[in-house]
């Protein structure tokens, strides 16, 4: 995962592609707003946020993660220092990443990527949206099952890390 990701800020975003389920249900957040739905939006999304990447150093900072039969979630720090279009020098760009996963045929597979850039607390009014506007539409995801979380040794798989 963590290499997919790594050749994704290059603006190679095949091998990230290859990571996720091409299901009708996946869905992602992405760092530069608004969303898709099923694969047919998700696929060009990626390679669209892929190109405005023009390469970069990348580490993370693992917060959590679990899993309950076939589904799992890992939540990280993405700390890149990337150079972007329009931007002539490398900056730093910290998102805050979930990716739930299921697995499908004996592989783990994403299902959902929500990242966004990690602000400084805001206003309580700061989040409202001018009415009609896209981002009115609500997602609701379902929940994966804590269990696995009170202590007991992780059993997501090292390639989800």
């Amino acid at each position: 995962m963590k290499a997919a990701i790594s050749q994704f800020i290059t603006g190679n975003a095949a091998s990230f592609k290859a990571c996720w389920s091409h299901a009708d249900d996946v869905t992602i957040f992405g760092g530069w707003g608004a969303y898709e739905q099923g694969w047919e939006q998700v696929g060009p999304r990626l390679d669209w946020a892929a190109a405005r990447f023009l390469g970069g150093t990348l580490t993370y900072q693992r917060l959590a993660q679990g899993m309950s039969g076939d589904l799992a979630y890992t939540i990280w720090l993405e700390k890149n220092v990337a150079r972007v279009v329009g931007q002539g020098d490398r900056g730093p760009v910290v998102l805050r990443v979930t990716h739930l996963y299921r697995r499908e045929e004996g592989s783990w597979k994403i299902i959902h990527r929500h990242a966004d850039a990690i602000i400084e607390k805001i206003e309580a009014t700061a989040v409202l949206q001018r009415e009609g506007s896209r981002e009115q539409t609500i997602v609701l995801l379902s929940c994966v099952g804590a269990s696995d979380l009170c202590g007991r040794a992780c059993s997501i798989p090292d390639a989800l890390h």
